[in-house]
């Protein structure tokens, strides 16, 4: 029986941005050590709910549809939709998971509304898009 972890899933992800040169967040927007600002532009990785595991008789964990959402932190409204088109070009060129083969990562929203965040100090500016991404084992 196949484990599909999220673990893997969502660092995968979190790479594939970190390696189109996106400053990325794990669940919270990265800081500089010490300090309470946040590092802007940048990119926070969230896993969600919703999404479904499913497969066969023999095998009925193997295929994974899950669901995750970007939230695009900048310090002006264009500075968001610019870094919220280059995360959407790094995924789109592909999201590599070990072991698994991951199909085209979806928009479910893909362009959110760009809000201000006065509750921070310098404020940003943020946009959330929700996300799917489906994997299924390599073959043998």
């Amino acid at each position: 029986m196949t484990l599909v972890g999220a673990y893997a899933h969502a660092q995968a992800i979190i790479d594939t941005l970190r390696n189109a040169g996106l400053v990325v967040g794990d669940g919270e927007a990265p800081r500089p050590a010490g300090r309470s600002e946040i590092i802007t532009p940048c990119v926070v990785f969230h896993m969600v709910d919703g999404g479904l595991v499913d497969g066969t008789l023999a095998d009925p964990d193997e295929w994974v549809d899950a669901r995750f959402q970007l939230t695009v932190v900048g310090r002006d409204a264009a500075e968001v939709r610019d870094i919220a088109d280059k995360a959407s070009a790094a995924l789109a060129g592909g999201v590599t998971v070990a072991g698994r083969r991951v199909m085209r990562v979806q928009p479910i929203d893909p362009w959110g509304r760009v809000e201000r965040d006065n509750d921070v100090t310098p404020p940003v500016y943020y946009s959330t898009q929700l996300w799917r991404l489906f994997s299924f084992p390599e073959a043998p």
